[in-house]
């Protein structure tokens, strides 16, 4: 049976960067920070289809015909607005982002966690039903959905960037990157043959033999070794960082991601994010602080990207 097109090896263009499963953005940044449906962005000209923009039959999401007159409707997971996924009014199919349209509530169905009978075209926007071999699934995005859509990533992101896209896509948060299909992280003990560098949940790296493990802290003699070496034991797309007060201890750091360390080690110039001025709610995206809403007394001002007073 033939494989779905392959996500991460097959795509030229950049793809822009997903805050969850539809196809078609409609979120409004306010000044505040937090976010709004903008319908202007779900009109006809506004509407730019991902993929081929002719049917999603063929077992490609991003194919799906545009959607026409659909609604802006909100993805609860994230907080972001979409046009036409789950939850949006609709009066008929056509006004979905792929998926379908029940008559009796008039919204449009398809989200995480809702049956589809091993049909993709059932699932709304990115999501999918069967794994990336075809073989029938349950429910959309749910585990061993397929998850990498050839639309979306690029060969030009980095492993952390795409892995971060395509976990918006299943319904636990996780697309495995070497299966393709929606999984659940491992737990200490675990074989993590599957997917060495992103399988093991929390603190967890993979080690030599394939192994769910805790990161080696090294002895005093390893200590005196260089970062470069030291490094090598932290999977490659962790950071090996200085922990503060322990003299040559380090931790796996996902720069990526994390809080308090984005972009680089505490030691290198890597920010922390909840120490910005005056932000209330923010994250570490792609190795960037991304603000997402101002504490009170402070506004979002887009010229600084920052919360003034």
């Amino acid at each position: 049976m033939s494989l779905r097109f392959l996500a991460l090896a097959s795509i030229a263009s950049v793809a822009v960067a997903q805050s969850g499963y539809g196809r078609f953005p409609c979120t409004n940044v306010n000044g505040d920070g937090t976010f709004s449906a903008d319908d202007t962005k779900c009109l006809a000209d506004a509407l730019i289809a991902p993929g081929a923009d002719t049917t999603n039959t063929e077992g490609n999401q991003g194919d799906g015909v545009t959607p026409t007159d659909p609604v802006c409707s909100i993805e609860t997971a994230t907080g972001a607005y979409f046009c036409g996924i789950t939850g949006a009014t609709c009066t008929s199919d056509d006004n979905c982002d792929n998926s379908v349209c029940d008559l009796t509530s008039g919204t449009c169905q398809g989200g995480f966690g809702q049956d589809c009978n091993g049909d993709d075209t059932f699932c709304s926007g990115f999501l999918y039903c069967n794994s990336a071999d075809f073989t029938t699934g349950t429910t959309c995005g749910g585990i061993g959905s397929f998850c990498q859509d050839y639309t979306q990533g690029s060969s030009d992101f980095t492993n952390a960037e795409n892995y971060a896209i395509f976990n918006q896509f299943c319904a636990g948060g996780y697309c495995n990157t070497q299966t393709q299909n929606c999984d659940t992280h491992g737990a200490l003990g675990d074989d993590c043959s599957s997917d060495p560098e992103f399988f093991c949940g929390g603190d967890l790296v993979c080690n030599a033999d394939n192994i769910c493990a805790v990161a080696p802290v090294p002895s005093a003699a390893r200590a005196r070794r260089s970062l470069a070496r030291r490094s090598g034991l932290c999977p490659a797309s962790h950071t090996a960082c200085a922990v503060s007060g322990v003299k040559a201890g380090f931790e796996c750091i996902d720069v990526a991601s994390n809080l308090e360390q984005c972009g680089a080690c505490a030691s290198a110039g890597g920010v922390d994010c909840t120490a910005l001025p005056g932000v209330e709610a923010v994250g570490c995206v792609a190795g960037q602080c991304e603000i997402w809403s101002c504490a009170e007394g402070f506004s979002w001002d887009a010229s600084s990207a920052s919360c003034q007073a």
